[in-house]
């Protein structure tokens, strides 16, 4: 699947100063995105002049956004040296994208909250929104929301859960509650199987393994 004409045609419409351009593996969209946004009563404005790019196989690969006015300073911590922003972890952007594929939600679900979320910090000093850390934790810390979990531990066990059982919806839920998956976490587990999160998940966990061996030889000497 890749982009699909509805989604040029929603651009087109709700965002006519972004141009389209073909390039060779992907649609790139290039222009001014405006700001102006009210959130618990605080407005923030701006102009952003911003490239998207699509690639040929979305969504099995990932848009990414960058901003080319440097109107977003180099030492923010959600912008790379490279100018692309940190818009949310890959597996939050994987899941979102399993469930709606249009370009225009991405950037009114994504883009325009991290500029509006640039602005208030520039202004306040804090993130409107909260703040999720970078790479694996930020994962986690996704997970641990989606799943409306109070502990790792549960994270993990549904982690593990999804990795090596289909759904079954008269199982225990394998977050510890007691109660069968259709009447607990039944609607959460559909949406992450349906994404094919599992690879995903099993890497995050080698990756918790391979953290937790570091610390353990840090101990031995």
């Amino acid at each position: 699947m890749s982009l699909q004409h509805k989604d040029i045609e929603c651009i087109s419409e709700k965002y006519p100063a972004l141009e389209m351009v073909n390039r060779e593996d992907s649609y790139v969209f290039l222009g001014d995105l405006v700001l102006d946004h009210v959130y618990n009563d605080v407005r923030m404005t701006g102009k952003f002049n911003l490239e998207i790019e699509v690639p040929g196989d979305f969504p099995l690969a990932l848009p990414t956004v960058k901003e080319l006015s440097n109107y977003i300073d180099e030492d923010y911590p959600h912008r790379y040296e490279d100018k692309k922003l940190c818009l949310a972890s890959n597996l939050e952007l994987k899941m979102f994208f399993s469930q709606d594929t249009n370009i225009c939600s991405f950037i009114e679900k994504y883009i325009l909250p991290y500029l509006y979320t640039y602005r208030f910090y520039k202004e306040y000093g804090i993130y409107p929104y909260g703040e999720r850390s970078h790479g694996t934790m930020g994962d986690l810390e996704y997970l641990k929301d989606l799943f409306g979990v109070n502990d790792w531990k549960q994270v993990f066990d549904i982690m593990i859960f999804v990795i090596r059982f289909p759904y079954r919806g008269h199982l225990l839920c394998p977050c510890g509650s007691g109660e069968k998956i259709r009447n607990c976490h039944g609607n959460v587990l559909r949406k992450v199987m349906d994404a094919k999160l599992q690879d995903e998940f099993i890497l995050i966990l080698l990756e918790i393994e391979k953290v937790f061996e570091r610390e353990a030889e840090k101990w031995k000497m």
